[in-house]
């Protein structure tokens, strides 16, 4: 295992977030801008704009995560406890810093919460079958 099992991938998206945010260098409302238009057969066009594109992305990054959070060991234990830093610091940046407070970021929001719970319920349950398959729980 490496440093790489350690490290929230959600870190990654929260950073290319707040670059965006914080820097204004797409825009102030970047999230809005629409990166593709499709003509669907029913004659309705679906518009795709960067707030989507960057939760798509955040929810693959999840799956991953939610991959990882059944590998137990001292750097999953890690990584567990550094998404709930990843969590708490995008509940804070949602609550308290300009730019921050909208659907985008509350649904990643949400996804930093999915992920910390999953592990930590994952590796719990994990802790107790491996006790209960040595003999260390009786009941």
């Amino acid at each position: 295992m490496s440093m790489y099992q350690m490290f929230p991938l959600l870190a990654i998206s929260l950073i290319v977030y707040a670059v965006l945010a914080l820097t204004g260098a797409a825009g102030p409302v970047w999230y809005e801008s629409t990166i593709l238009e499709l003509t669907m057969v029913s004659g309705e066009i679906w518009t795709v704009n960067a707030g989507d594109l960057f939760l798509l992305v955040s929810m693959g990054l999840l799956f991953v995560e939610l991959l990882r959070s059944t590998k137990t060991g001292s750097e999953s234990i890690m990584n567990h406890a550094l998404s709930v830093v990843v969590f708490v610091v995008s509940l804070l940046l949602f609550i308290i810093v300009k730019g921050f407070g909208n659907s985008v970021f509350f649904l990643f929001m949400s996804m930093t919460f999915l992920d910390f719970m999953a592990g930590f319920i994952v590796t719990t349950v994990t802790a107790r079958r491996d006790l209960a398959v040595g003999g260390g729980l009786s009941g």
